[in-house]
């Protein structure tokens, strides 16, 4: 049975012509210069193991902000999910962001636990200098 065995999160992923993974921008943490915001593009990547051909993949995501609201979901137009080879990539547009906190990105096979990668949003606070006169 198929089983998820490590997640990523970045800006961009695709398979080169050699069909080698390449991931831009691996995100760990989000310095939002003010909320809210919306991210361009977000994408998850879950790498498989055990396949079997017999095996029918069925993958579900999304994304659960620090207050427990669900967004991203299969379905919505701004996520869009495609298989390349035994990598799962599933792209989120317009990533609207509009507090601090953990915002988890979650992928899950069908009959499998769910695998979630939290992704720390942290305003950036500008700090005004006041002139001594």
């Amino acid at each position: 049975m198929a089983r998820i065995d490590w997640a990523v999160a970045c800006d961009h992923a695709f398979l080169d012509c050699q069909e080698r993974l390449c991931l831009i921008g691996v995100l760990r943490s989000v310095a939002a210069p003010m909320l809210p915001m919306a991210l361009p593009q977000v994408t998850l990547v879950a790498r498989l193991a055990d396949i079997q051909p017999v095996d029918e993949i069925d993958v579900a995501v999304g994304m659960v902000t620090p207050s427990g609201v669900h967004a991203g979901r299969i379905g919505s137009p701004s996520v869009r999910i495609e298989m390349a080879r035994e990598y799962v990539l599933a792209t989120f547009r317009e990533v609207t962001v509009t507090e601090e906190g953990i915002h988890h990105f979650q992928v899950r096979l069908r009959g499998q636990p769910i695998v979630s990668l939290g992704l720390p949003v942290v305003a950036a606070h500008e700090v005004t200098a006041s002139r001594v006169q």
